[in-house]
């Protein structure tokens, strides 16, 4: 299968703008579905992930449980979770091969393949984030299902990741929220200073169709809210890679039915999860045609009085 690559800022513009946010119970419900998944082919979790695999796969799930994407280096996983590096590729590898995630790449600034990306195919973001992040089109979104459908036979691994004990709750929920935190800021501010006055320049630079900019400027030139006057950028991106004609148009649709709603008081927590709902919501209608099925109405016979002829 082809290695996936993508810039740390493609990863990074994610996983800022995305609503959800790890947190303890989706990581334990997403170690059961996969715990499922060993059993039915006849693999036990602590057979494919030993004890201190077991410590890797349980932090890369938590990374995972909110947007469905996370970045980490195999030296940070490491550190974490108090294990060797060589301990990380051998997890990594039994992830892999448990077809349920994607291992991707980040793309080194001077070339070569940089920390690991983990995409969790099970995620409903999973599309988004295929089309979004990695500029996949639908077709070569099947295929990377078709090729990573199946739980793969996992090499044994080192005896090293047996040696000593551990269990699944190897972080307290404190660490886990202040790490995230920690970092989601330090990518959240990244971000937002480096388009200070160059937003169409940054649309440009990300884009992957010139729908994606023209819808920028129609938002633009808008008198829309400024609530959603300083998220054009990302409203932008968010039309998506494969945007066409008909998609632009509904886009253009959406917003303003948002737009309008802002003007008569309400407020939206999210305007860009809002908008990629409501896009999609869109979309996917479709108008139900019952053919034959007009109703027939008798016509009561009415007598109408002549008011012209009989005047006296």
């Amino acid at each position: 299968m082809t290695l996936l690559t993508a810039t740390n800022q493609r990863v990074q513009f994610y996983m800022t703008y995305t609503k959800e946010k790890p947190t303890t119970a989706a990581k334990y419900k997403r170690l059961a579905s996969l715990q499922e998944a060993l059993q039915y082919n006849g693999k036990m979790l602590d057979e494919v992930f030993p004890t201190k695999q077991l410590a890797v796969l349980d932090f890369i799930l938590y990374l995972t449980s909110g947007s469905g994407i996370a970045k980490v280096g195999a030296d940070t996983l490491a550190t974490k979770c108090g294990v060797s590096t060589r301990t990380v590729y051998n997890a990594v590898k039994a992830l892999k091969g448990t077809g349920e995630f994607i291992i991707a790449r980040l793309i080194k600034s001077k070339g070569g393949a940089g920390k690991y990306i983990f995409v969790d195919k099970k995620h409903a973001n999973f599309t988004e984030i295929m089309r979004e992040v990695f500029a996949l089109s639908d077709v070569k979104i099947a295929k990377q299902f078709a090729e990573q459908d199946s739980i793969k036979v996992v090499e044994p691994v080192d005896l090293e990741d047996n040696k000593s004990s551990s269990n699944l709750n190897i972080f307290s929920l404190k660490q886990e929220k202040e790490s995230y935190i920690s970092d989601n800021e330090i990518i959240k501010q990244s971000i937002e200073e480096e388009q200070p006055e160059k937003t169409r320049e940054y649309v440009e630079q990300y884009a992957s169709n010139s729908f994606q900019v023209s819808f920028y400027d129609v938002l633009n030139e808008m008198p829309y809210d400024s609530s959603i006057l300083r998220l054009k950028h990302v409203l932008a991106l968010r039309i998506g890679s494969d945007c066409d004609l008909k998609r632009f148009t509904v886009a253009k649709k959406v917003i303003h039915g948002i737009a309008m709603r802002i003007s008569e008081g309400y407020e939206f927590n999210n305007i860009v999860a809002t908008f990629s709902a409501a896009l999609n919501n869109a979309l996917n209608y479709k108008k139900v045609i019952i053919e034959d099925s007009k109703p027939t109405y008798k016509v009561p016979v009415v007598s109408f009085y002549d008011w012209l002829e009989n005047r006296h």
